[in-house]
């Protein structure tokens, strides 16, 4: 794990507190035979986090572990630190038991946070681009990297999305409604990101606004910004138009990246012409 030490050890010196919280996670996985994986991902990984950024790390266990692991995993938090407060809880909700991973949120004293995943070590995982393996003594991450992939679907998913919820600005706002409206506003554009950085070339486009930010780029459109409004009615309205406007120009980039018929979906005019009737 020479490679892993040297790597941690060139972290930037804004990351100290990030470093030693890795650091201690390592020594944990190199001492505990049941963890056959360490891996720290996103902004870390991808070489752009700053102070204020969490850790991301994967865990993996040895299947016939599971249980002791599970039983274990708080102490491998707490003993890398002093924790403020930690909640786990296991995913997929309603899963089989065996497609069941953990989750963990954790706040340290020393003010970093942590999003933490404790799985089964498989064998059939795919390496994501941000991912830094620290500690993989089997060899059961891939060298090669499994680039995140987007189906029309996906996007029609997203599209879809973005549009019902324009449309319940216009009804949230009729009604007088105006955190409902706001919130939907909100949602709205979190899935106009989504679609923007696919039709900008970003990778893991699923991420939204954080994939444009991390891009070095950071193509941002001008009108991105006029999609956002305070708890006003004329406001929220005009917003919401505004985002109703880039989600139909963005659109069709978007599916002929993926070499899908381009045309916006009619829920997109029935939109727009909904809010400029709340409009008026």
């Amino acid at each position: 794990m020479t490679e892993s030490r040297e790597w941690l050890r060139g972290l930037p010196a804004a990351l100290a507190l990030q470093r030693a919280l890795l650091e201690a996670f390592l020594a944990t996985a190199q001492g505990d035979d049941r963890i056959r994986v360490l891996v720290v991902g996103c902004s870390i990984g991808r070489g752009v986090a700053d102070q204020l950024s969490d850790i991301d790390a994967l865990i993996g266990v040895h299947p016939g572990a599971w249980a002791s692991a599970l039983t274990d995993s708080r102490g491998w938090v707490e003993s890398a630190g002093s924790v403020v407060d930690l909640h786990q809880l296991l995913l997929p909700d309603g899963a089989p038991e065996a497609r069941h991973y953990q989750h963990t949120y954790a706040q340290y004293a020393s003010g970093v946070e942590l999003d933490l995943v404790v799985s089964r070590a498989g064998d059939d995982w795919h390496r994501r681009a941000d991912w830094i393996v620290l500690y993989d003594p089997d060899g059961r991450v891939p060298a090669n990297v499994t680039r995140s992939t987007q189906t029309p679907d996906q996007v029609r998913q997203w599209g879809y999305a973005a549009l019902t919820r324009l449309s319940a600005v216009a009804k949230y706002t009729m009604r007088g409604a105006l955190w409902e409206a706001h919130l939907c506003l909100e949602l709205a554009r979190a899935d106009l990101w989504r679609i923007w950085a696919l039709a900008e070339g970003i990778a893991d486009a699923q991420y939204g606004v954080t994939a444009v930010f991390d891009d070095p780029r950071r193509p941002v459109p001008p009108s991105m910004a006029r999609t956002v409004a305070p708890l006003d009615a004329v406001a929220l309205v005009a917003a919401a138009g505004e985002c109703c406007d880039l989600l139909t120009a963005t659109w069709p980039r978007a599916m002929a990246a993926l070499g899908a018929p381009p045309d916006p979906p009619p829920l997109a005019a029935h939109v727009r012409a909904r809010l400029r009737k709340v409009a008026t």
